[in-house]
């Protein structure tokens, strides 16, 4: 089976750390075939603090990346190298996104949410806030009405971290119970659907207070009911030596799920490849 990664974070995000090149060997070290570098499109203001994006800086930090690509791949000849994004949704970011897509030659867009109400849902000294302020009810529901529109929106590929809130949520109401917003999650997976975007699986909730990939097997369960057809899947890896966290559960999970294929890109277009289904148990 082919083994990507198609979320990774290095030098060129603000969150991240280690260089192209160290990334690359550590893919090869681990017998991966593809990685997909998926810096973040803001960046951390050195004079407030906060996440902002800028166009131009935006565009000459993934095209230095880009350069920087182009150099290493004859380097790494059974290592495919691609270039990725990470969308943060803000709508006041959004035509500012839209045109940093124009401009860079991306293999994948992620579109993620991480602030909801103005408020950090997945990270942050802030996080607790938005979760002690509201019952499981509000906190998920409001995050997964984000979700919807982003989706609405449509200006990536696939959607990162479906259920990122459940990262802390956890922690505040106990394991995340799907059966409650299932509905809510259908609509969101039709609407994916109908709008032709894929799904990641995220395995960095292995290795956090989820247990689990983000989504886990119950919403990727609904997906392949929903006729999800493109499903990517990554490991979210800030650092060179969290580069394989979860990727084993994650990619037995997709296969538990009934998934058959996987997606590859290109230029942002995309191409499934056959995975092998994991049996039910007792077959």
């Amino acid at each position: 089976m082919v083994r990507v990664n198609y979320h990774v974070h290095n030098e060129y995000s603000s969150d991240g750390r280690g260089s192209t090149e160290e990334f690359c060997h550590t893919a090869i070290e681990l017998d991966f075939d593809e990685i997909c570098f998926t810096n973040h499109a803001e960046m951390v203001s050195a004079e407030t603090g906060d996440w902002v994006v800028d166009l131009v800086e935006a565009r000459q930090r993934f095209e230095q990346l880009q350069h920087e690509i182009e150099r290493l791949q004859p380097e790494f000849p059974d290592l495919r190298i691609l270039l990725g994004a990470e969308f943060e949704y803000r709508p006041e970011w959004l035509e500012t996104l839209e045109a940093l897509t124009d401009s860079v030659d991306f293999d994948l867009i992620i579109g993620s949410v991480h602030i909801v109400d103005g408020q950090q849902i997945s990270g942050g000294g802030s996080v607790g806030s938005y979760f002690k302020e509201r019952d499981v009810s509000e906190a998920y529901g409001r995050y997964f009405e984000v979700v919807d529109e982003m989706l609405d929106w449509g200006g990536f590929d696939v959607l990162g971290h479906l259920d990122l809130v459940k990262r802390f949520g956890v922690k505040h109401y106990g394991p995340f119970d799907v059966k409650p917003f299932e509905s809510q999650i259908r609509g969101l997976l039709e609407k994916m659907v109908s709008k032709g975007l894929g799904l990641e699986v995220n395995t960095s909730g292995v290795m956090q207070a989820p247990a689990e990939p983000y989504p886990g097997l119950q919403i990727l369960r609904l997906a392949k009911e929903a006729h999800v057809a493109t499903v990517t899947i990554g490991t979210d890896s800030h650092v060179p030596t969290s580069f394989e966290q979860g990727w084993e559960v994650g990619d037995l999970m997709l296969r538990q799920a009934g998934f058959s294929e996987l997606t590859l890109f290109s230029h942002r277009i995309r191409k499934n490849v056959p995975i092998e289904v994991e049996p039910e148990e007792g077959e």
